[in-house]
């Protein structure tokens, strides 16, 4: 039975799918024990996952159709569970590498096309009796379900819940398949909305020096090198407290932007060490859709990577969002899909036509930020330690970084091409080294002004 046709987004989306680059991502959560919960505590929640075997929509829908000009969605009428959820143990104690390489691998392997596009693992064996769940998930099928939400709606906010229910049996609330959402503008008045835009964006190309990032501008590096199916994946966690009290006294208060300073940063270093770092800028396409595909829009930043001195790459970075925002928020809101996708087209069309190795890179990395949770989850008692986002690899762009803000902080994922970025963990490490640097920075400064206000009197 027929679901009706995806969103244009989505099916800009899959014009880009190949086995090198699938568009499923991934949720690593980990959890610790409950209360009183001993060793057979994940045997228990595993058998009450199998006997949830009636799914919900959109969870037993597959794609058909995947590569042709109007796929959709169908309903299958036989799910095998057995093959969409599988219990793994690690040799205990597994530590952080051995969580890491094991998620890696499966997030290498493709989604069967034949099935519903998701799977799911339960991993025990981790430190103090800890475990996890990796949740695999065709980025069109998330937005089906409602947005990237559902993929944490199986967790419950109080540890005396001792409700269990799987993560296939949730949706949420979802308009996506109705199509596209807002009322357009007259033809005319989005013709010239769209028009200044682009002539905006134009003209900053021009320039030799702007603060507005343009695509298909950012010099090509290891970043944009080959991407295969197979992935790296490594992790950094900030705390909220820390993150907050950094980006005020820099006058910044959109945590993106010290983020962003960070990945700037740690490439800069990670680049100098082959003796690769451009003289340009890096730039990242950093999406802004915070639900659905049907509301993306795609800003464009620079990350100062080209500048020596802490502080001045800071002040570049914070200059180029606030630049990327005022642009974006210059078209209309029911506009702004339409932009990006128009920004995206010659990308999408030098791949499907294969000219992508020879056109200018459009970005050097992506920079997502998914929904968290505002509060402590629990499943089944277990309490949510971290939450993690593994995501998709554009062609031609090697390294993903995504966010998942929860209520204590910052959980940091980067998705890497393992044959063209061997050494990812060196970038995750480099970013908390950036972000000690950047605080050492900020106290030399401040002592600094102190010393000046006290000779001054």
């Amino acid at each position: 039975m027929s679901r009706g046709n995806v969103s244009a987004v989505v099916n800009s989306l899959l014009s880009l799918e190949s086995d090198d680059t699938p568009m499923h991502i991934g949720m690593l959560f980990r959890f610790a024990l409950p209360k009183g919960g001993d060793r057979h505590f994940v045997a228990e929640l595993a058998a009450a996952f199998r006997q949830q075997s009636a799914l919900n929509a959109p969870w037993h829908w597959r794609l058909k159709g995947r590569s042709g000009l109007k796929p959709q969605w169908q309903e299958c009428a036989q799910v095998d569970l057995d093959h969409h959820f599988r219990q793994l143990g690690l040799p205990s104690p597994g530590g952080e590498r051995e969580l890491g390489v094991l998620v890696s691998r499966l997030h290498s392997q493709l989604l069967d096309s034949r099935r519903p596009p998701w799977e799911c693992y339960l991993i025990e064996g981790l430190e103090n009796g800890r475990f996890a769940l990796y949740f695999k998930v065709h980025r069109a099928l998330v937005d089906a379900a409602g947005g990237a939400e559902v993929l944490q709606a199986f967790l419950s906010a109080s540890d005396a819940d001792d409700t269990i229910k799987a993560p296939w049996t949730c949706a949420i609330d979802s308009e996506v398949m109705g199509g596209e959402q807002g009322s357009w503008p007259s033809p005319l008045a989005a013709a010239g909305n769209l028009g200044k835009a682009v002539s905006r964006l134009v003209g900053a190309g021009l320039r030799r020096k702007s603060e507005l990032a343009v695509p298909y501008k950012a010099p090509r590096t290891a970043l944009n090198g080959p991407v295969n199916r197979q992935r790296r994946f490594a992790t950094q966690h900030y705390s909220r407290a820390r993150i907050r009290q950094l980006g005020e006294a820099l006058g910044e208060s959109d945590d993106n932007v010290v983020l962003l300073y960070l990945c700037g940063s740690a490439l800069r270093r990670f680049l100098k060490e082959y003796n690769a770092l451009p003289d340009e800028p890096l730039i990242a396409a950093v999406p802004q859709s915070r639900v659905h595909l049907s509301d993306f829009n795609l800003a464009f930043v620079a990350l100062g990577s080209d500048e020596a001195d802490p502080l001045t790459r800071f002040q570049s970075v914070q200059r180029s969002y606030a630049a990327a925002i005022a642009h974006l928020e210059s078209v209309a809101p029911e506009l702004r899909m339409a932009y990006s996708l128009a920004a995206s087209a010659p990308f999408i069309a030098a791949q499907i036509s294969g000219a992508q190795p020879w056109m200018p890179a459009m970005f050097n990395l992506s920079f997502i930020t998914m929904p968290g949770p505002t509060g402590p989850r629990y499943l089944g008692g277990a309490e949510l330690e971290s939450l993690h986002n593994l995501s998709l690899l554009m062609p031609g762009s090697a390294l993903t970084v995504s966010c998942v803000p929860c209520h204590e902080g910052f959980n940091i994922g980067l998705t890497g091409a393992r044959d063209t970025l061997p050494h990812l963990q060196r970038i995750a490490v480099y970013m908390g080294q950036a972000l000690e640097q950047l605080e050492v920075a900020v106290q030399a400064r401040s002592s600094e002004q102190n010393r000046k206000v006290e000779e001054a009197k």
